[in-house]
C-alpha cells in the first residue's frame, strides 16, 4: 500500500513539472533577441524581454547575443501562467545547458525587462537584473540618454512608456494611461519603453555616428 502511495506521489510530481517545463528542443534558427524556431518548427517567445525590432538600433547586437547562446544548441522551456500569444507563439523561459537564457541576456544588456501580467514569475529577478545592467552600462544601457523629460505616460495595456510629447502618448485615452515621474520608475514598475518614441535611448544622430565608426 505503501509503495503504490509513493508512485502516486511521484506521478503527481511528475505531471505538476510538465505542467511547468516543455520537451526539450534544438534551436534551428534565431530570429531576434527574444524569440528563436525549432526544428521541429516551434516557435518561442522569451517570457520578460523587450527588444529593438529588426531595422532598428541595437537589433543586430541582440540577435547575435542571443545566438550565441542557443542557435544549434539544445533547450528546454519553463512556462507561466500564459503559455501562448495571441498568435499562439509559445511563451517560455528558456535554458540552453545551465544558462537561463532570458535572464543572461538582461544581465549583458542586450534586452530590457517588460513584464506583462499574469507571466511575472520571474519579474523581481528581471528587474534587478536590468538596473545592473543598467548600472555598469552594458551592452545598449552604454547609450542610454541621460536627460529626462518632465513625465513619461505609460500604457496600461500595452506596458510600454512614451515621452510626453509623442504622437502615441498624446492620442492615448486618459483612463488608460500611466504618469511615471522618471525613467526609472517606470523601469522599476516592469515597463519597457516604445521604440518608436525611443524615450530611453540617444538621439538618432548620435547612434549613426556610434554605427559608422563599427564598419
Amino acid at each position: 500500500m505503501r509503495q503504490w502511495a509513493i508512485k502516486i506521489v511521484l506521478l503527481i510530481m511528475c505531471l505538476a513539472t510538465r505542467l511547468c517545463f516543455g520537451d526539450e528542443y534544438t534551436v534551428q534558427k534565431v530570429y531576434s533577441g527574444n524569440r528563436i524556431k525549432t526544428q521541429s518548427g516551434v516557435k518561442i517567445q522569451y517570457i520578460g524581454l523587450d527588444v529593438p525590432s529588426e531595422g532598428r538600433f541595437f537589433f543586430e547586437e541582440c540577435k547575435k547575443a542571443n545566438k550565441e547562446l542557443v542557435n544549434n544548441k539544445k533547450i528546454t522551456i519553463e512556462f507561466d501562467v500564459k503559455k501562448k500569444d495571441d498568435d499562439k507563439i509559445l511563451l517560455a523561459y528558456v535554458y540552453a545547458g545551465d544558462v537561463f537564457v532570458n535572464a543572461q541576456l538582461l544581465k549583458n544588456g542586450f534586452a530590457m525587462a517588460y513584464i506583462q501580467p499574469p507571466n511575472q514569475k520571474y519579474a523581481d529577478l528581471f528587474i534587478a537584473l536590468q538596473k545592473e545592467a543598467r548600472k555598469q552600462r552594458r551592452g545598449i544601457w552604454a547609450f542610454e540618454d541621460p536627460s529626462d523629460e518632465p513625465y513619461y505616460v505609460g500604457s496600461k495595456g500595452s506596458r510600454k512608456f512614451h515621452r510626453p510629447g509623442c504622437r502615441i502618448a498624446k492620442q492615448m485615452e486618459f483612463d488608460k494611461r500611466v504618469i511615471f515621474r522618471t525613467k526609472d520608475e517606470a523601469l522599476q514598475r516592469g515597463f519597457a519603453q516604445d521604440w518608436r518614441c525611443n524615450p530611453l535611448f540617444k538621439k538618432r544622430e548620435e547612434k549613426k555616428q556610434w554605427s559608422n565608426q563599427k564598419k
